[in-house]
């Protein structure tokens, strides 16, 4: 009897197949039984098994032999054979993939069309197809770089086509002025836009890591940017606009102009590069709120509700346990505690459900201590796991506060010794990264060692937390010692 080697349901055509959304499976259903796409009768058969098994749930219960003796009742099983069926199958769902994507390109398939009517020499298509493309210009919205780069491949294609009918036909002058001027200007529009948008990407990660890449000629395109034949394109005028954003960060005035852009040219640019130019937005107010513009809290919520309202905030279905988190705490900071609560109930569905529990029980933990509920503070924390490094840490000090606000010294007093151990064994971190924990510790310690009336030594330490420049919740800190100030 033959063993083997692998389950079913692990394999990358199951796994695969079980991800697709229902449509998706109705659809590719559909093109696997059509005898354009796929002749393989076999095929067909496998994929039956597979799909019927998939929407009961089952797939567990399959096996490849079971399968086997469906497909090719009546002979020996070949282990071979049977990894080759699986193999095809992945083909088939691949190329149903990038035919969806093709389905979806009205720019893409117009372009292959013209070269379609050009190689075959169909001019009796070619007014059809003008006609087509003058439809598709005036209801095309996108105007990112990918669109300029269509326009680029359909003006080249349609100047060749142009001069080769005037060629065939002697006695027909060439009337109409050759497009020669539209192919190179959609290209330089394309090409610069699209420079741009790498090196904003470049910049903001260079934000995070140390990348040491430079790209060619940037210092040349960010001087076509500014002149008017480019400002008035969407696409080059938003990136440049994220370029300084990043590049003058305190110069207000390029924030401003960017949360312009986006009030009025968003619309004009596919979903994904909507949430990049959100992201840079978002992300340029974390970066004022963290040197200390507590107005800015204010702007990134509304930020961020601008993604929601926009349905950019999910991506391909699911929603990330970062921005979930970040999406929380911002709303918490601005006093937003009930549409906190109702998002983290309608939107945690949307998390990844490996990664759910954690990012609700830990929003919730954030949502009770803005709300002063100190003791639900604690029974969300006992609850997260702190398997992940970012909630271990996050967690424990998010667990200083609730003790402290607790008076549950004695607690806190072997938190504080038992984090510290941690946070100097812990090798993600970075020196400075460390330091700032350290500095909440040693603050903290020190806060709840000193006597309620003496003043000195509270004014001393007031003193020492506002020089210091890295010190993680630094504002809870400053708060409870001005409280000890006031009594």
């Amino acid at each position: 009897m033959y063993i083997f080697s692998f389950k079913l349901k692990d394999r990358k055509i199951t796994i695969a197949l079980g991800n697709l959304s229902v449509y998706e499976l109705n659809s590719f259903s559909k093109y696997v039984r059509s005898p354009y796409f796929n002749a393989n009768e076999n095929l067909i058969v496998f994929y039956n098994i597979l799909e019927d098994a998939i929407r009961k749930g089952i797939i567990e219960d399959l096996s490849p032999e079971f399968i086997w003796d469906i497909v090719f009742p009546g002979k020996p099983f070949k282990n071979q054979k049977f990894l080759q069926l699986n193999s095809d199958l992945i083909h088939l769902l691949e190329s149903f993939i990038a035919q969806k994507e093709f389905d979806q390109s009205e720019s893409f398939k117009t372009n292959l069309k013209l070269e379609g009517i050009r190689k075959r020499n169909l001019s009796k298509l070619y007014n059809s197809i003008i006609g087509d493309i003058e439809r598709l210009s005036k209801s095309e919205m996108n105007q990112s770089a990918e669109f300029y780069l269509n326009k680029y491949l359909i003006e080249k294609n349609l100047f060749r086509l142009k001069t080769e009918n005037e060629k065939k036909n002697e006695k027909v002058e060439i009337s109409s002025e050759l497009n020669l001027k539209n192919i190179s200007d959609n290209l330089d529009y394309f090409y610069i836009a699209e420079k741009l948008r790498q090196y904003c990407t470049l910049l903001s990660w260079q934000k995070m890591y140390k990348i040491d890449i430079e790209l060619e000629h940037i210092e040349n395109i960010l001087i076509l940017a500014q002149s008017e034949d480019y400002k008035s394109i969407p696409a080059i005028d938003m990136y440049y606009n994220i370029y300084l954003t990043y590049s003058e960060s305190s110069n207000i005035v390029h924030y401003d102009n960017l949360k312009n852009q986006i009030k009025n040219s968003i619309h004009l640019f596919p979903e994904h590069e909507q949430w990049e130019i959100y992201s840079t937005a978002i992300s340029y107010c974390i970066n004022r709120v963290n040197k200390g513009d507590i107005s800015f809290q204010q702007e990134t919520f509304q930020l961020y509700k601008q993604v929601i309202d926009n349905d950019l905030i999910l991506h391909e279905g699911s929603l990330s346990p970062t921005t979930f988190r970040n999406v929380v705490q911002i709303a918490t900071r601005v006093d937003e505690t009930v549409w906190a609560e109702n998002f983290i109930y309608e939107y945690s569905k949307y998390v990844d459900e490996k990664l759910r529990d954690n990012a609700v029980e830990f929003s919730l933990a954030r949502l009770e201590f803005y709300r002063k509920n100190f003791g639900k503070v604690l029974q969300h924390l006992y609850r997260v796991s702190y398997e992940d490094v970012w909630y271990n840490i996050n967690a424990k000090t998010l667990l200083i506060a609730a003790y402290y606000e607790l008076d549950e010294f004695d607690a806190l007093e072997s938190h504080l010794q038992a984090f510290k151990m941690f946070i100097r064994r812990e090798r993600s971190l970075s020196t400075d990264r460390k330091a700032h924990y350290l500095n909440l510790i040693k603050f903290t310690n020190n806060l709840i060692k000193i006597h309620p009336r003496d003043k000195k030594k509270i004014e001393k330490l007031y003193q020492e937390v506002l020089d210091t420049k890295g010190i993680v919740s630094k504002p809870w800190l400053e708060e409870k010692i001005q409280l000890l100030l006031q009594k």
